[in-house]
C-alpha cells in the first residue's frame, strides 16, 4: 500500500482510513482479510510515523475489527499482534487493546484459558507508559476469574495475589468489591 509519499500525519490517517472504510464495505469478501493484512504491514512499516501508525492501529482495532466476524476479527488482530510484537514498546497501548478485544472475544466463546492467556501477554508493568492502578487491578481480577471459569485455581491465585498489591491504591467501590 504506497499511501505515505510525503503526506502529513493526518492525511496519512485519513488516506487509510478511507481504504479501510472500502474495505470493510463488504467484510464477507473473501479477500477482506488479506486486505487488513496488507493495511497492517503497511501500518507498522517504519516508514510511516509513528504517531499515525499508533492511531491507525487504534482505529483498527476500536472501529473496524468489531464489524467483522469474530472468526474475522480474531485473524486480523492476531496477525496486529504478530505483527507489532517486534515493536511493541512503541506500541505498548494498542498491544493492551488487541490483548483486550482478543480477550472478549474468547470470553464469549466461553474459552476461558485462552482469554486469560491472551491477557497475560498485556503490558501491564511497563516503565515505559505507567497504567492505572485501577486498569491494572481490573485486569488482574479479570484474568484471575477467567482461570477460575476454567477450573484452574492456582493460576487464579497468582493473579489475586497481584491484585493484592493494587487494592488499596483504588478509590472504586466496584473494584473493591469485586476484590473481595
Amino acid at each position: 500500500v504506497a499511501v505515505n509519499k510525503g503526506l502529513s500525519p493526518k492525511d496519512l490517517i485519513d488516506k487509510f482510513k478511507s481504504i479501510l472504510d472500502e474495505i470493510i464495505k463488504d467484510p464477507k469478501q473473501p479477500q477482506t482479510i488479506d486486505s487488513f493484512k496488507k493495511i497492517l504491514d503497511a501500518v507498522v512499516d517504519d516508514k510511516i510515523i509513528l504517531v499515525a501508525s499508533r492511531q491507525l492501529l487504534t482505529d483498527l482495532c476500536t472501529s473496524y475489527l468489531n464489524r467483522l466476524t469474530s472468526e474475522q476479527a480474531k485473524e486480523v488482530a492476531l496477525y496486529a499482534l504478530e505483527r507489532i510484537a517486534a515493536r511493541a514498546i512503541s506500541f505498548e497501548d494498542q498491544v493492551g487493546l488487541y490483548r483486550n478485544f482478543l480477550a472478549d472475544i474468547y470470553e464469549n466463546e466461553e474459552n476461558w484459558r485462552e482469554a486469560a492467556k491472551v491477557l497475560c501477554g498485556a503490558p501491564l508493568e511497563s516503565a515505559q507508559k505507567p497504567l492505572s492502578p485501577d486498569y491494572k487491578l481490573k485486569t488482574y481480577l479479570r484474568i484471575a476469574r477467567l482461570y477460575l471459569e476454567d477450573d484452574d485455581p492456582v493460576q487464579a491465585e497468582v493473579f489475586i495475589n497481584r491484585a493484592s498489591l493494587l487494592q488499596n491504591d483504588t478509590r472504586d467501590e466496584q473494584l473493591q468489591i469485586l476484590y473481595r
